[in-house]
């Protein structure tokens, strides 16, 4: 064998060759590639490893473990393995300047595949006889224990064999550790550990070894590139101590003792340990503390906590112990009624009063013992009700808040009651008494009244509470609700629907031939469109229940094709869109609307120029929701049948393939189709004075020219019809740019060549002196998103693309920029991402500050948004220009025609403010004197904005200010 250093010696070489890192990675290859045995290779390093001076044994011993670093697992033999096992141990009697070395070559063999059996144990043992963990520094416990634990998941038989000692050795190395990495590391492992090997009467130390770190108080360095937070400490931490059902045994007194404490985090750990410890335990093992355990969550609970978010938290967390409490307790009866009598007896004196401060805390107590289990719900509900009932039932007048405290406090006993399905197991006696006070509720009290919502959110969620004779109590106070909706509470009429949808379930006749037939019969033709909308759309949501879609497709389709309301019409077509959109069902767009319905055959039949362009459009937003669920081959066979009779002029033809090709699949060819398409649709939109037929057109276009196929073709169709736009410019016509910019919108989504050159195109008419604001307008086309605009082809970075062709274009010209060049602009920047401006802000920035220094809104709005991203940000290009930027903003406060510019340039002038003080001492007294006018706008949220400015500016080079500052 010859080394790469065979020339010199290996100590020599240690000492002076500074390569000598490169060369044994090239031993790393050679054992890899089988050309050199591991074993000749310790062999040479012999010299190093045994010499009298520990610096060069360290420097061969490093040597050494980065070869087994960088070897893969099955490079080495079980014979090899062992050999370098022998090896280290022995090593670990060494010098402590070697024990680092030691340490990472031992954590490399635990990685191999071919780990001798026994090795393991005599490995473990000698580094927990010769090297004590905490002694070393971090790096080297990290490395301790990551080969502590390695071999713990490698070989379990093999240690559990060991037995003791193992265990004794394992706490000691880890007990006492700070570093909080090595303790996340620790504390994720270390849960598995526990579980996997018997800890025999060393439990409690174990857990001690855990314990000394609860809770946990950790500050994370704000500069570290990986931040552990103490959130992930505490949750880990956590694990460890409730490992095993005896170790959370252990737990149990130290969070007790741990909820004492006056810092509410350190409450939050232990009740979040509390309700992992009742996860394991079995109620007879906690049975003794559930005094100590009640009386210290109701000191948190009563009296009523603070507002802070902290402490709502805190409260939030009880609660949720309270529940876990309860669950833990329920699998012993007589433990569970011991606890619950126990709870209720604390909380009687807040429940019997509701309008005591303490009857929502005490209410809630109960709630949080009733979620823990069914005996639970049912021993607190047939409690409570009695209590409610009561102080509803008084003699004489109960005052309207407290009514409405205690119908609620029915309504959520009810809501646990449908959780647990547990009406069947409550006294009958009682469930009627309720029941009959609930209908009470719905039959006298006003209709938008909070008891009447709560009453039927309560009878909602337990509908099988309800007697048949009082059903159709119910039913009349829901459609006499939802046919008066506009004179109600959006939460009356919330309730209303929650309760109808429930009923509709459990009883689907009734409510078919009482409630909907009332519904679906009543005159809409001279209610307000609102009322109609929302019961529209109440019913529309039950195509999607069972037994109900006939009833109520029938209902819709008599409404879209009744020739004498097309308001209606309009409506009923919305709200079956909707349906087909949201409904989460392809089957009923496909084989109920589209087949067994036949909707488009009938679209098709009864469309005509006589329709109104809304009722069209709606009906051609249907059509496009249909065809959109359909498969492919449908669409196909679709198009091939409608397409050809239409004939575009017309206009219910138009808005007909519209809804055909809106949402067409990319794949459905349109060859045949596709330049008589774009030629009818072009000179329509060149010729018609309707502003909706063009925009139907312009669409159209642009979705047509995104999923044109790229061939000879289709580029000599495109071609012509710029060459007929071109000569439209010629002659002025505005209406040319427009389709134009939608076509070249269709072009850059997709990436196609020819859309560099229509954006050059429509640049070059900004400087036009007819054209020139119409272009900045399409500008606004090739940048914004569109509603209801269907682009099959997007590329990635398209919008980036954009941003470069127009700046290219234009950034010759930026102190020539007219008016119409810096909206156009504007409109780019916009639509382009932040971090791009970002990149190019020594070009974007002063086209913003000339934005800025418009007079067109929009131009200012847009350019303004960016500039308050860039300021929020304390971009330095802010900072470099805040002698041009702070009169521009200035200048905009008082701005009259738009309240958003007034409120963002004042909000822009709040985050310069951070800027360095010495920047803003210069503007200070001028900003002060102009921010006076804005403070008597004559807008609220203007004034709220110039008080917070002005306020920020005054404090700007005060004492305390040029301290934070430094």
């Amino acid at each position: 064998m010859k080394f790469p250093w065979s020339h010199t010696t290996i100590v020599d070489m240690i000492n002076t060759d500074q390569k000598v890192e490169e060369k044994c990675h090239q031993v790393t290859t050679d054992i890899i590639a089988g050309k050199v045995n591991v074993a000749e290779f310790v062999e040479e390093l012999g010299p190093a490893l045994t010499h009298t001076d520990a610096s060069v044994r360290a420097k061969g011993t490093t040597l050494l473990s980065n070869v087994l670093k960088d070897l893969p697992p099955d490079a080495l033999q079980a014979n090899q393995v062992e050999l370098l096992c022998t090896f280290y141990i022995d090593r670990s009697l060494d010098h402590h300047t070697v024990t680092p070395m030691v340490l990472a070559g031992i954590e490399a063999l635990t990685h191999m595949t071919n780990f001798p059996d026994g090795a393991a144990v005599r490995l473990l043992r000698a580094l927990f006889e010769r090297v004590p963990c905490q002694s070393q520094k971090k790096p080297e416990r990290t490395l301790y224990f990551q080969m502590m634990l390695n071999l713990a998941e490698r070989k379990v038989d093999e240690l559990k064999a060991w037995g003791v000692d193992f265990v004794y050795g394992v706490i000691g190395a880890i007990e006492g550790e700070r570093d909080p990495r090595n303790l996340l590391y620790l504390f994720e492992r270390m849960p598995s550990f526990i579980r996997t090997f018997p800890m025999y009467h060393l439990a409690e130390e174990m857990f001690e070894t855990f314990a000394c770190y609860f809770p946990i108080d950790f500050h994370p360095n704000p500069n570290d590139p990986v931040a552990i937070t103490r959130d992930a400490l505490a949750e880990h931490l956590a694990n460890c101590l409730c490992a095993t059902p005896e170790m959370a045994e252990f737990a149990v007194p130290l969070l007790m003792e741990k909820l004492d404490s006056s810092l509410i985090m350190a409450k939050l750990d232990s009740l979040s340990l509390l309700r992992k410890c009742l996860e394991l335990l079995e109620v007879a093992k906690l049975e003794e503390h559930h005094d100590e355990l009640w009386t210290a969550l109701k000191k948190e609970l009563l009296p009523a906590g603070g507002t802070s978010a902290a402490e709502k938290e805190l409260v939030e967390a009880t609660f949720a112990a309270v529940q876990a409490l309860a669950k833990n307790a329920s699998t012993d009866e007589p433990s569970a009624k011991a606890l619950l009598d126990k709870t209720l007896l604390s909380v009687m004196g807040g429940l019997t009063d509701a309008s005591s401060k303490q009857f929502e805390m005490s209410l809630r107590v109960e709630l949080s013992c009733a979620q823990g289990s069914v005996y639970c719900a049912v021993y607190v509900i047939e409690k409570l009700i009695p209590m409610l009932l009561a102080q509803l039932n008084v003699d004489g007048h109960v005052e309207t808040r407290v009514a409405n405290v205690l119908v609620d406090a029915l309504q959520r006993l009810c809501a646990v009651c449908a959780h647990w399905y547990c009406i069947d197991r409550l006294d009958p006696a009682l469930l009627g008494q309720m029941h009959k006070k609930l209908i009470e509720v719905v039959l006298q009290e006003a209709d938008g009244s909070e008891q009447k919502r709560s009453a039927l959110l309560a009878l909602a969620a337990v509908p099988e509470m309800v007697t048949s004779e009082n059903r159709y109590v119910v039913y009349s106070a829901m459609v006499k609700i939802l046919l008066t909706a506009t004179e109600q509470p959006s939460k009356t009429i919330d309730a209303a629907q929650e309760c109808l949808f429930s009923f509709a379930i459990r009883y689907q006749q009734e409510v078919k031939t009482v409630v909907l037939e009332k519904l679906i019969t009543h005159d809409y033709a001279q209610a307000e469109t609102s009322l109609v909308q929302l019961v529209f759309k109440t019913l529309g949501k039950f195509i999607l229940y069972h037994g109900y879609m006939d009833k109520m497709v029938t209902f819709f389709l008599s409404k879209i094709f009744d020739p004498d309301n097309e308001r209606l019409a309009i409506i009923a077509m919305d709200t079956l869109t909707d349906v087909v959109e949201n409904g989460n069902s392809s089957q009923l767009g496909k084989a109920e609307l589209y087949e067994q319905y036949k909707l488009l055959d009938r679209c098709f039949e009864c469309a005509n120029d006589n329709l109104s362009s809304d009722c069209l459009h709606a009906m051609a937003l249907l059509i496009g929701a249909v065809v959109k669920q359909l498969p492919v081959e449908e669409q196909h066979q679709l198009i091939l049948k409608r397409l050809p009779a239409l004939r575009l002029q017309q206009r219910a033809d138009l808005y007909l393939a519209s809804g055909l090709l809106a949402y067409l699949d990319q794949s459905v060819p349109l060859v045949d189709h596709f330049e008589n398409l774009v030629t009818d649709l072009s000179k329509l939109a060149l010729e018609t004075d309707d502003e909706r037929v063009r925009d139907v057109c312009n669409r159209l276009l642009c979705s047509l020219f995104n999923r044109m196929p790229d061939d000879e073709h289709h580029r000599g169709v495109l071609k012509r019809l710029l060459k007929m736009i071109r000569e439209e410019l010629k002659k002025h016509n505005h209406q040319a740019v427009v389709i134009l910019s939608w076509i070249g919108k269709g072009l850059i989504a997709r990436g196609h060549s020819e859309a560099g050159e229509i954006v050059d195109d429509i640049a070059d008419l900004l400087d036009h002196p007819t054209l020139g604001h119409i272009a900045a307008l399409a500008f606004e086309i090739l940048s914004i998103e569109f509603p209801q605009l269907h682009l099959p082809l997007l590329r990635n970075l398209f919008k980036q693309k954009l941003f470069v062709w127009v700046m290219k274009k234009l950034e010759q010209k930026v102190e020539q920029y007219a008016e119409t060049h810096l909206k156009a602009l504007a409109f780019v920047l916009a639509a382009t991402p932040h971090t791009v401006l970002k990149m190019n802000l020594s070009k974007v920035g002063p086209v913003l500050l000339k934005c800025l220094a418009q007079t067109d809104d929009k131009t200012i709005l847009e350019a303004l948004t960016i500039v308050l991203r860039f300021t929020r940000e304390q971009d330095p290009f802010v900072q470099d220009h805040l002698q041009t930027l702070i009169p521009l903003l200035l200048k905009l406060s008082v701005h009259q025609s738009s309240m958003k510019i007034r409120i963002g340039a004042l909000e822009c002038l709040l985050y310069v403010c951070k800027y360095p003080t010495f920047l803003l001492l210069p503007f200070k007294q001028s900003v002060l004197l102009a921010l006076q006018k804005p403070l008597d706008d004559r807008k609220r949220l203007v004034r709220n904005a110039a008080v917070t400015t002005r306020l920020q500016w005054f404090v700007v080079g005060s004492a305390e200010d040029t301290k934070t500052d430094k």
